[in-house]
């Protein structure tokens, strides 16, 4: 599989253009579940023996933040590939779920991958969710089951290394920087998500729709 040339800045100069389209709905959508998959949130700290936390306090927030997690990515990686390939988005894809049951099976396979790896050491735990990180993107573009997503990102994603690694470490960085910033994860979480849906695009030998 041969892609075309690509590059951190066109992505990010593209992704920007596309947000600014698509603005309102992608920070709703985003956002919306990206905050549900939060609802489990619990963390706690102790200083000079005196302890601290923060939770939401929602009851049943990790079995919320769980079973959001099944199905957030394939919401996200539908409208990156909408946008990616100029179909307009629908206040609809929010809560569209194409070939579900494929993409549940994967993320549930591939987090338990990822689990695997981190268990066994961190770094190949980080390595193995770089390489099944278009599983899902697979199972929404070309329809395929749970397996074969997960088979087709890591044959991609193993064999264009140097092209793609910067992507991820951008994406990494923009969750980062939102996670900063506060508010911030409004604009770059839907940023890195779309440099995701033109990374999978062009690596396909593909252009993006400008």
């Amino acid at each position: 599989m041969g892609g075309v040339p690509m590059s951190v800045g066109d992505g990010l100069s593209w992704a920007w253009s596309k947000f600014k389209e698509n603005a309102l709905i992608l920070i709703v959508g985003i956002g919306l579940w990206t905050i549900l998959s939060r609802a489990g949130f619990d963390a706690h700290i102790t200083l000079n023996n005196q302890e601290y936390g923060v939770s939401t306090g929602i009851p049943f927030g990790n079995v919320i933040s769980f079973v959001v997690g099944l199905f957030a990515p394939i919401v996200i990686a539908n409208m990156s590939l909408k946008v990616a390939t100029g179909r307009p988005l629908e206040w609809s894809d929010l809560f569209t779920f194409p070939n579900m049951g494929a993409g549940v099976l994967a993320i549930l396979l591939s987090t338990l991958a990822t689990l695997v790896g981190i268990l066994l050491c961190i770094v190949s735990g980080i390595i193995v969710t770089f390489l099944l990180y278009y599983s899902v993107y697979f199972t929404v573009d070309r329809g395929v089951d749970g397996i074969e997503g997960m088979k087709a990102s890591w044959r991609t994603l193993s064999s264009h290394v140097g092209e793609l690694l910067p992507f991820a470490l951008t994406g990494v960085g923009l969750y980062i920087l939102g996670t900063i910033t506060l508010v911030g994860w409004l604009v770059t979480i839907p940023l890195a998500v779309l440099m995701t849906g033109y990374s999978y695009v062009r690596i396909q030998g593909y252009d993006v729709v400008r």
